[in-house]
Order: structure tokens, then sequence, then C-alpha cells
């Protein structure tokens, strides 16, 4: 598997550079049959199921714990696969989250993988869920922003993992995050839906964060979400993204990188490939603080955005240089981010009328380096001819450039 990712990212280098209630006792597993266990839910939800499945998982490390069609597992608190090593979480029915905001303010994750070698969670029928019962964090978060919500699937530490042919519902926060060294990291036909019954949206509902890593594929995932919908954090090394399909996000990001002061992050080897992005902000696009006292820098190299089908997004492609400040200030702290080596290659489709006839809004760090390189895009504006705006980029990007680039 490394070789072979080592391999693609070699010759893309090459090519184009519910109430918490009493916990039972971890003793309700029935059905054991080497290397099978099944955990018997409470069936109610005021029943914390967490202590059932993780008896599973301690009684079966290696083999398979199966969640069976029809059945619910209230997950009440929150959720470790310590124990497993090599264990399989078969999901054909619903895992459902508690709703009490409470409980899980300033929990880091409802479930967590760390230091984990060898997991594979999925559904052979496609039919399992993982609901993160997120309304009431979405009315909570609304009233006061200061609410603490918790990553509904964390992986860190971990390796050799496989999340495939799951449905997930609703998170609280972030859908997915993997960090802290993980490496050899697959998400594979992914549906991820984030949808609120109130006027309150489900904010900063990320399908996946991706951060200290390496090896970490996603494809064919299907994502409605609130945010962005893939985001590339510090640490993101040798990332894949295939056959993805984004609605209503911020679209497929670098970053955000250089927030913090004395820091250098670093996203390198990621591989973007066959993505259809609707109603988005922007299909794709790099995010990068300026620098200054309160920031510090970045390095992107080696990244490829390609074969993007734009539907309705505000921008197709967006470099953003002076992220989450005024222009004063970055005025006077210009972004020293080094781009080098990064492709944009083959974005077809029509963006929104938002910022019509603009296509594209290309801010490079003024005070950095800007190596993009951009090919065959046929984007249209909603209106009139297609208009790329640049500020600080190569003399020769591969589109013709506007000035008044600017973010």
């Amino acid at each position: 598997m490394v070789w072979v990712n080592s391999l693609v990212f070699l010759l893309v280098g090459t090519a184009s550079a519910a109430i918490i209630s009493e916990r039972q006792p971890p003793t309700r597993v029935v059905d054991k049959r080497a290397p099978t266990c099944t955990p018997k839910a409470g069936g109610s939800g005021s029943v914390d199921d967490v202590p059932a499945i993780q008896s599973a998982i301690a009684s079966c490390p290696s083999g398979t714990i199966v969640i069976p069609s029809g059945t619910t597992y209230y997950i009440n608190s929150a959720f470790s696969f310590e124990g497993c090593s090599g264990c399989t979480l078969q999901v054909e029915g619903t895992l459902k989250v508690a709703s009490d905001t409470d409980y899980w303010n300033g929990k880091r994750s409802i479930f967590l993988m760390s230091g984990i070698t060898g997991a594979k969670v999925y559904s052979s029928t496609g039919s399992g869920v993982i609901d993160g019962n997120g309304q009431n964090a979405y009315d909570r978060f609304a009233d006061d922003s200061s609410y603490n919500r918790p990553t509904l699937w964390y992986i860190t530490g971990s390796k050799n993992i496989i999340i495939q042919n799951l449905r997930f519902k609703n998170a609280p926060n972030v859908f997915h995050s993997v960090t802290g060294g993980s490496s050899n990291v697959q998400y594979l036909d992914i549906k991820l839906s984030a949808t609120s019954k109130s006027s309150n949206r489900p904010k900063n509902t990320d399908g996946w964060n991706v951060g200290a890593s390496t090896y970490v594929t996603i494809s064919g995932a299907t994502v409605v979400n609130d945010d962005d919908c893939v985001a590339l954090k510090p640490g993101a090394n040798y990332a894949t993204v295939t056959d993805i399909t984004c609605t209503g996000s911020h679209g497929i990001s670098v970053g955000s990188l250089g927030n913090k002061h004395g820091a250098t992050d670093t996203v390198q080897n990621v591989i973007i490939d066959r993505a259809t992005m609707i109603d988005s902000t922007k299909a794709a696009g790099i995010k990068l603080y300026p620098a200054g006292a309160d920031h510090g820098t970045a390095v992107v190299k080696n990244v490829t955005f390609q074969n993007f089908a734009v539907q309705n997004s505000d921008y197709a492609f967006q470099i953003q240089s002076c992220y989450n400040e005024d222009s004063s200030y970055c005025s006077s702290a210009p972004s020293t981010a080094q781009l080098s080596d990064i492709a944009v290659k083959n974005f077809s489709g029509t963006t929104s009328s938002k910022y019509s006839p603009t296509v594209a809004n290309i801010n490079c760090p003024a005070a950095g380096t800007c190596g993009v390189a951009m090919s065959g895009m046929t984007v249209k504006p909603a209106s009139g001819t297609a208009r790329y705006l640049c500020a600080n980029t190569p003399s020769s990007p591969g589109v013709t450039c506007s000035s008044g680039a600017s973010g």
C-alpha cells in the first residue's frame, strides 16, 4: 500500500509537480462465537450501550463485533476502541449519539481511535448509520459560540484503519479527523450529511480534517455539509482524495495554514482527482494566514487539484493569503508562505452568479512564493466571459489574469 501510494505521488510530482444515564455493566455480550461477538442492545435511549460494545471489543480484540440490522445502539458516553487489535466493527444497524450537550461539552471526540493498529469499521449492505444527533449542538452553538463541540470520529496515532460503506449523519462538529502521526487510513464509499431542522445552520461540520498523517485515502465519498468538504491541515502528507461529490460546502481546501506565531505549517504530496462541487463557496483552494506577530508561515508543495466539475459554486479556485485578517493588517504583514508545484488542471462547469464573471480569485503571498500552474480551465461564469483575478502570481500562470485579487 505504501509503495503504491509512493509511486502515485512520484508520478504526479513528475508530471505536474439523549440523556446520559446509568451505565450498564460491561458484561452484556451474547452470541459469542469466536471470532464474532454481538453486544446486546439495551433497547432504550436511557441505556448507554457503549459499555456493552466495548466489552465486545475486549472479548473479540481481533475478531468481528456485529451491530445487527434493524437495531439501534445508544452512544451516551465517549466511545474508545482501546483493546482493538485488528478488530472489525460491522455496523448494519444504527449507532445513535446522545443529544446531551452538557455531557459532550469539551469532549475531544465521540468515537476515538487512539494508538490502534489495524481496525475496520464497515457495513456489508450499506445500511449502517452513525448518527451524531447534532441538532441540539447546532442550536446551542448558535446561542453560545464558546460551546465546545466534539468531533464525531477522531483517529490519532493509529495505522492500518479502514472505514467503509457507511453513512454518517448530523455530526455536532467535524465529522472525521485524522492526525497524530496516523498512517494508512482509508475512507471508502462514505456518505456524510449534516442538515438542521431549525434556522440554525450545522456550522463547522467539516467532512474531513486531515492533519499530521501519511497515506490517508478518501475515495467514493458523498458529502452534504456546511464547512470544508475536505480540509488538508498542517502535517498532511501523501493524502489522496478521489471520486468525491460535495454539496453546500466551503470546498476542498488546503488549510488554513500559518495561524500560530513562530510555526511553519506544511502540507505536501496531495492529489485531489475527480471532484464534483455543487453549491460551494469555492470548488478548491488554499487558505493562508498573513505573517506578523500574530501568525506564522506555511509551506505547500506538490499539490494537484484536477478534474473538477463545478456546479453553481461561487469560485472554481481560490488562494487566500490574508485569511481571517483585514487588508490593513495584511498590507503591513503579508504572508511569507512558500507555494511550489501546485497544479490546477481540467476544471469545467459553471460558477454561480455571486462574483460573475469572475471564476477564480488567486491572491498569492506577497512576501512568499507562488508556484502555481493552471491548465485546461474551461469553467464558465453564469454570465459574461470568464475572468481570473490575480495578485503576486507567476508571470505565466496558465490563465489570463486581471488585477484585483483579494482575500
